[in-house]
């Protein structure tokens, strides 16, 4: 609609529970914005003399294909109407379960007047509407205590807890590894652990699967041969299970527990492309 101006939508805000705001000054819309985006993310400038900010947050659904949307507005009278709807994702569609927090956040022209939405806010929450500072040269400091749920540092975006998260990168070895791997976008405990059962699991896999072929491939050469590598992917195979055992344990009680070799690689690699937040 015209007068409406998207500055965000996406369905990962780490506002998990159903809000809505109406922002009227800066300091406030940094609040909200540090919510929704994380304290390390600066919130893009408004012109708070001429527009406000209108933003909907739906809170965890638990698919992708749920949309939140602020679709425009109409007059009820003196009151200023924000109509939002809400949309699932249709019937009978596999999709990954995977929770999702679907938000819109717009500007609009500025209106002091009474705001009200074209639907309840299904949480029972209610709107929040920020009051602009009296004085522009001395403006009010943030709120304190803002009623933004903002996603811990370090929760997991497979919607887990971190420690069952991690448990379950080594559950299938480094099969499990590279799922979570793909699904965890915020978590360094938890893509540390992914990247090791990656590595340290699939390379000892590895090495007693080659020994083993190496063996059936050295019988017809040297019976002394063949028994010793068939020795040696035995012993592949039982390093591989104590270590599996042993990584589940630590990940499970919440331990940030390195190997040899393969811990430094997944520390390195655990950080790359995570805001500095998720970073312990």
């Amino acid at each position: 609609m015209t007068g409406i101006t998207t500055i965000a939508r996406g369905d990962d805000s780490r506002v998990i529970e159903g809000r809505r705001f109406v922002v009227r000054d800066a300091h406030s819309f940094a609040a909200v914005w540090s919510g929704h985006a994380g304290p390390e993310s600066q919130a893009p400038p408004i012109d708070f003399d001429t527009q406000m900010v209108i933003a909907v947050f739906a809170g965890h659904r638990p698919s992708p294909g749920f949309e939140v949307e602020v679709a425009g507005t109409r007059r009820d009278g003196d009151a200023l109407v924000i109509i939002v709807n809400e949309r699932e994702p249709p019937g009978g569609v596999v999709a990954a379960q995977v929770l999702v927090s679907p938000y819109h956040i717009v500007s609009l022209p500025r209106e002091d007047g009474e705001i009200r939405f074209s639907t309840p806010d299904p949480t029972g929450h209610g709107t929040i509407i920020f009051k602009p500072p009296k004085f522009k040269a001395a403006p009010t400091p943030a709120p304190s205590s803002v009623p933004v749920a903002a996603a811990p540092a370090g929760a997991s975006s497979t919607g887990l807890t971190p420690e069952v998260a991690a448990l379950l990168a080594y559950l299938a070895g480094p099969f499990s590894g590279a799922l979570i791997l793909a699904m965890e976008r915020t978590s360094g405990f938890v893509r540390f652990h992914a990247w090791q059962s990656l590595v340290a699991l699939g390379l000892l896999g590895i090495t007693a699967v080659a020994c083993l072929i190496l063996a059936f491939a050295l019988l017809i050469v040297s019976p002394t041969a063949f028994w010793v590598m068939l020795w040696l992917a035995a012993i592949a195979a039982a390093a591989w299970v104590v270590v599996w055992g042993l990584c589940l344990v630590q990940a499970y009680q919440g331990k940030r527990w390195k190997l040899p070799l393969a811990g430094a690689v997944a520390e390195r690699k655990a950080s790359t492309n995570l805001p500095a937040s998720a970073v312990p």
